[in-house]
């Protein structure tokens, strides 16, 4: 198995530390703007707002496995990390949706 463990140059410190809080703030920008769609806060036309904010941390992740100069098993693990951070956010609003409708219903069938 070959390692590609290479040392990062001190120049590079300040920029992978950008990167890491730009991945930070875009995750936020797709949980917070995907949340409050979903909550019918906001226009569902913001969700382009969301998945713009998931674009750029795909490409700020990718770009920092670059900085780091990451093995590509790596490289293969951040991007379903990615894929991951994508859907999740899906999944636990479809369970959650299906859970409310059922206990409302259930709710509603009790008090007649």
């Amino acid at each position: 198995m070959e390692y590609y463990l290479q040392d990062i140059p001190h120049t590079d410190f300040l920029h992978i530390f950008v990167v890491s809080a730009m991945i930070i703030i875009f995750g936020m920008g797709y949980a917070a703007f995907f949340t409050v769609v979903k909550m019918k806060l906001l226009n569902r036309y913001f969700m382009i707002a969301a998945y713009l904010s998931w674009t750029i941390q795909a490409a700020c992740m990718y770009y920092l496995g670059v900085l780091l100069r990451v093995e590509p098993y790596t490289q293969k693990v951040l991007i379903g990390a990615m894929v991951g951070y994508l859907i999740f956010p899906h999944i636990v609003y479809f369970v959650l949706d299906k859970v409310h409708r059922r206990y409302e219903h259930e709710a509603e069938i009790n008090q007649i």
